[in-house]
């Protein structure tokens, strides 16, 4: 199983990232580059992303690919400006260290670095209950599966 999987739901009008293990710059960057600007029409399509931390224990990624990442995610903003955009960590106190600071990295990025209305959950049911009400509030959208 790769360390990040990336699915389109609900038709096209949503998409799911999710992280598991150890991730690294090649990876992180490899997938969002593959799926996220290898079709800017599809991506126009979207409205919400749901990203789950969840499974990830590390995170192997210099500042400078976290830099190259808030590039991408500008870039691919103004392809679409509207994605609902939540986060799913269960990261702890007692974490490592390294890990918290890079997942605050990724998160301060979609919040800076694009235009998305972005929040940050504890858990995937929240954060679900939260991209439901914010589609259907901004889109009229009442019908998504995320499957």
């Amino acid at each position: 199983m790769m360390p990040i999987e990336i699915k389109d739901c609900d038709e096209g009008r949503g998409d799911i990232i999710e992280s598991r293990g150890t991730i690294t710059d090649h990876d992180l960057v490899n997938s969002l580059l593959n799926h996220l600007t290898s079709d800017k029409e599809k991506f126009k399509k979207y409205k919400y992303i749901l990203i789950d931390h969840t499974a990830l224990t590390q995170v192997n990624i210099s500042d400078e690919t976290v830099d190259l990442i808030a590039g991408i995610c500008a870039d691919v903003s103004q392809a679409n400006p509207d994605p609902i955009v939540a986060m799913v960590t269960n990261v702890t106190i007692g974490a490592n260290v390294d890990l918290i600071k890079r997942i605050s990295r990724l998160y301060a990025l979609f919040i800076y670095q694009s235009s998305w209305k972005t929040m940050v959950f504890r858990n995937r049911i929240e954060a679900v209950r939260w991209i439901k009400r914010e589609v259907r509030d901004k889109f009229g959208i009442y019908d998504l599966t995320f499957g």
